[in-house]
């Protein structure tokens, strides 16, 4: 599992690099890689932390390529950030366990929900920020919506540690 969270860390730093070419881009995005690196062998909170400065990231090439909002790209991110959280939280979880097909084939199951409902939701998000910016030029869109995503990140991270809490006798 730390494999594949690995690559979905490389896919979440390597898109921005695609929208725009940038020393600042490249600096951030490997900041971002050793924290989300860091995350995955210790601690969730480091890995959102590494997310979160991704989504820094991705702000600062947005901004730096100033063109149309990229509708399948922010969906794509959304759903790789958070198979990226699942992902990172199930190898932690499952360490050193024996993992059954049957299992592995329902994670994998609910993965895939999350994925399309996070691909559904990004989508909707999109288009109505595509609407809404049709109306409304902010400067400082592309820093807004960043912040958004990362109050969201931050809620399901903080969702998540607390459904691992043990119960209290």
């Amino acid at each position: 599992m730390r494999r594949l969270a690995a690559v979905l860390s490389v896919v979440l730093v390597g898109y921005p690099l695609l929208v725009v070419s940038s020393t600042a881009v490249l600096a951030l995005g490997a900041a971002a890689l050793s924290l989300c690196a860091l995350g995955i062998l210790v601690a969730p909170p480091v890995l959102v932390g590494g997310m979160v400065l991704a989504l820094g990231e991705y702000t600062l090439a947005l901004w730096l390529a100033d063109g149309p909002p990229r509708l399948a790209g922010a969906a794509l991110l959304g759903v790789v950030l958070v198979l990226l959280l699942e992902t990172a939280d199930f190898g932690r979880r499952a360490h050193r366990a024996t993992i059954g097909p049957g299992l592995f084939a329902a994670q994998l199951r609910s993965w895939a929900v999350v994925a399309a409902l996070t691909g559904m939701g990004a989508w909707a998000a999109g288009a109505g920020a595509s609407v809404a910016s049709a109306a409304v030029r902010l400067p400082w869109a592309p820093a807004i919506a960043a912040a958004g995503v990362a109050v969201t990140l931050v809620a399901v991270a903080l969702a998540l540690s607390v459904r691992r809490l043990p119960p209290r006798d």
